[in-house]
């Protein structure tokens, strides 16, 4: 174990000092006025102290990561101080992405990573189910076929018998909605009984014991409940987010906005709250265990009216100045301060075991808020690095304790859990104001320790973020003792790691099947020293590598081209080609990846020139490159001024209008392409993203009117009628079959057209079982000498999976008119 000390000089700080020698200790401590002047931020004390007034836990349930209700949890916690947390059946994976090319777990990944930072704005703790969001469900029914509903259960009570929430809010009812939401609203029902029920999944009482939820409310979204009768309690509670918060100085809703502004791939959001504020939040109540008194009628939060057993309740007392809560002392804090070390002194939050037994968590709750509240009294804080983790090598584990404060801080223990180990240090080491102490232990990472990294491929496992580390440091200060500590997850990587390989699927077609493989290679070292080794693509009937030399910590991009012609066996359809990382005298890879080899059909009319306006991803870029098209991406300025007509096929991504929303002021220019002869062919759209809206200025996009709804078809399998067989756009170059819409990824297609204009010709038809046919999927109209093509299937992720289907109509789109001098 090492010590290292470090001074951080501080003018003022110096000041305080000077003062502390001249003038009573309270008035030298109240002299400063800022964090680095040795207080904590304003509304971080206010925010520990509120968190001892307050003993109960609330937890929201949703379905995706966007779904919880931040309003309200920002308002329960920031407001009042009472513990949330959020419950998520999903990652959020099955959606769509609006400002990055990642997909399914690589979303997935992402939208975890965004919940934890929407809940840091909250103030709440996200936990997980980790079910697969497999796209929009149109039922609970076939959401529970994928999850299994007595698994979404077990699962649910497993995590409520482990959390103890007091009460369950959900935004999501049981009959209405996305299916997972119907799903996820419908066992909440069930949990709040099975958690309470020894017989329901007993094998989880050897982990935990039963727990009894005591309200469970669903958001109202229409007419609010009434009780039964004039005498009943009040079965209703409204959330109003509009309050100015006094320390923060906005509001709540703004807070809860900010928040759902880190769900970034989820959006575009509102900027602002509208000039009227939010909506205020309506809540009913729909169970209660009878033990539980009434909802009171003046009730603000869903846990008003909850009482504690008198013997636990009296040891739950939060410390307070002449009988008044220390929220309102936080200009006083040497006073504070005191406060708290009494409450210490004095066994606050702790009790007789006999008491303790009967609500453990409650106690070890309350008593950590104590902690953290002395913590951000006196300044103090500890972090531990975040290197991964490398199998086999040594993982030196460095924390920094800081003392920010104006008071002389003693170090009595540090502990390191974590990896196997857990080592107590007895420090005896005292750090004066304005210090921080490194101290580092060098430990073994086991060689059998599974890796977490991609992190994509471990979003169900329970490893997706890294491998548990934590470091406590016992600090007192007045003979006081509190704990501060730090709890984080390091990646477990190999010693270098392919971070990421381009393209993946590789798509070949008739046109480059004959080309030379070319890949792009992210890589990553994660050794403290140099690595010395060799990159290589291993497959049928090739083999090709090169000597590559990495810094420590260093990442690195490059190109490695397989020159190997591969036979069309080699590229069909189940074939791969093995990415690998060796040492100079190759063993066993240090790191692989296997890349997928597609064959598809798929020809284009020959000279045929495409510029393309790209939304959030490289989809087209490659499709383009594998079907061997001569294309060029398009920026909006080349669209308002440069010469369109050198194009033969223009397309705009699905989402193009919102994704570069100076699209539309120039989009005469688009429609001018097309009456002097070009194909403009434009992928799905959103409703607020295409349906004319004075509002937002936007016009009719297309030459002829054509209205989107929000119509979906989720089964990848539903059947597709050909509504025009003989028509060019399924004939040429590439006649399509219904062999082409085998394999779909997630879904046919999504907000499908509701209304179309005469001079429109539907080619497909399509819909989900039992529901009537959606037949404008595919909408193609001539407009002066050129043709205008709209489609709401989703091309792209069939592109992108590498379906050949996907790529033969996708060739047969781009293909379809000629200009009058072709």
């Amino acid at each position: 174990m090492k010590f290292r000390h470090f001074k951080r000089p501080y003018i003022a700080l110096l000041l305080s000092l000077l003062l502390l020698h001249q003038q009573p200790h309270a008035q030298s401590v109240q002299s400063t006025d800022a964090t680095a002047n040795g207080k904590p931020d304003k509304a971080e004390l206010h925010q520990a102290l509120l968190d001892l007034t307050n003993p109960w836990t609330v937890m929201c349930v949703a379905a995706h990561p966007d779904d919880e209700d931040g309003s309200t949890l920002t308002v329960l916690r920031r407001k009042y101080g009472i513990h949330t947390v959020s419950l998520f059946s999903t990652f959020g994976e099955g959606g769509q992405n609006a400002v990055g090319p990642e997909l399914y777990e690589e979303l997935g990944v992402i939208r975890a990573r965004e919940t934890m930072a929407a809940s840091e704005v909250q103030g709440s703790e996200p936990h997980f189910l980790g079910f697969r969001d497999f796209g929009f469900s149109k039922s609970a029914e076939e959401t529970f076929r994928a999850w299994g509903e007595r698994e979404i259960l077990r699962r649910m009570v497993l995590q409520i018998r482990l959390l103890r929430p007091d009460v369950i809010i959900t935004n999501h009812d049981a009959t209405s909605g996305h299916g997972h939401h119907q799903a996820t609203g419908r066992t909440v029902l069930q949990a709040f009984d099975a958690a309470a029920d020894p017989k329901q999944f007993p094998e989880q009482l050897a982990q935990v014991g039963t727990w009894q939820v005591k309200r469970l409310f669903v958001r109202s979204r229409g007419q609010a409940a009434t009780p039964s009768a004039p005498d009943a309690p009040p079965q209703v509670i409204t959330i109003d987010p509009n309050e100015t918060d006094p320390v923060r100085g906005v509001t709540y809703a703004q807070q809860a906005l900010s928040g759902l502004h880190k769900h970034a791939t989820q959006g575009p959001w509102p900027k602002t709250v509208p000039p009227g504020g939010a909506r205020q939040i309506r809540y009913n109540l729909v169970r209660q265990v009878q033990s539980a008194p009434p909802l009171p009628a003046s009730a603000k939060t869903p846990v008003d009216g909850l009482t504690l057993p008198e013997a636990v309740a009296a040891k739950l007392v939060a410390p307070t100045i002449e009988g008044k809560p220390l929220t309102e002392f936080i200009d006083r804090r040497l006073e504070v301060l005191v406060a708290l070390l009494n409450a210490r002194r004095r066994g606050a939050f702790t009790a007789p075991k006999e008491v303790v037994d009967t609500d453990r968590h409650r106690f070890k709750l309350m008593s950590s808020r104590l902690d953290d509240a002395l913590a951000v009294a006196t300044g103090t804080s500890i972090t531990l690095n975040d290197a991964a983790l490398v199998p086999g090598e040594e993982a030196p584990l460095a924390a920094v304790v800081t003392n920010t404060g104006i008071g002389e801080i003693q170090i009595k223990q540090l502990r390191f859990r974590g990896l196997g180990v857990d080592k107590r240090l007895d420090a005896a080491e005292k750090m004066l104001p304005g210090t921080e102490t490194s101290v580092e232990v060098n430990v073994t990472t086991p060689k059998t320790l599974s890796l977490t990294v991609p992190s994509s491929e471990h979003l169900y496992d329970g490893r997706l973020f890294g491998e548990p580390l934590r470091v406590e440091a016992e600090l007192a200060l007045e003979g006081v003792s509190f704990i501060v500590e730090n709890q984080t997850r390091r990646d477990v990587a190999p010693a270098v790691e392919i971070v990421d390989v381009k393209p993946s699927p590789y798509v070949s077609t008739p046109a480059t099947s004959q080309k030379p493989l070319d890949f792009t290679i992210t890589l990553k070292n994660h050794l403290r020293n140099d690595f010395r080794g060799l990159l290589r693509v291993r497959g049928q009937s090739l083999e090709t590598g090169r000597e590559i030399k990495l810094r420590p910590n260093e990442t690195a991009t490059s190109n490695l081209v397989v020159r190997t012609a591969l036979p069309l066996s080699a590229r069909s359809q189940g074939s791969n080609v093995a990415v690998m990382v060796d040492l100079p005298i190759p063993k066993e890879p240090i790191a692989k990846r296997n890349i997928p080899l597609v064959y598809a059909e798929a020809v284009v009319v020959s000279g045929r020139k495409v510029g393309y306006v790209p939304s959030y991803d490289e989809t087209l870029q490659r499709a383009l490159a594998s079907l061997g098209v001569d294309a060029k991406q398009l920026s909006v300025d080349e669209i308002a001024k440069s010469d369109l007509s050198v194009f033969h096929t223009i397309i705009i991504d699905n989402r193009g209008y919102e994704a570069h929303q100076d699209l539309i002021p120039v989009n005469n220019r688009l429609l001018k392409f097309v009456e002097d002869g070009g194909t403009l062919l434009v992928f799905y759209h959103r409703v607020n993203e295409w349906n004319p809206d004075e509002r937002r200025a936007r016009p009719q996009l297309a030459p002829y009117p054509i209205t989107v709804g929000n119509q979906r078809v989720t089964e990848e399998d539903a059947p597709v009628m050909f509504l025009q067989p003989r028509h060019p756009l399924l004939n040429f170059p590439n006649r399509i079959t219904q062999k082409d819409f085998a394999d779909w990824v997630q879904e046919r297609g999504l907000y499908f057209p509701s209304e179309w204009d005469e001079h429109y010709t539907p080619i497909l038809a399509t819909s989900d079982k039992g529901e009537p046919q959606l037949k404008g999927g595919l909408l193609v109209a001539p407009y002066g000498r050129g043709n205008y093509i709209y489609t709401s299937f989703v091309w792209y992720r069939q592109l992108r999976a590498g379906l050949p289907g996907g790529y033969r109509v996708f060739a047969n789109l781009i293909s379809y008119g000629r200009r009058k001098e072709d």
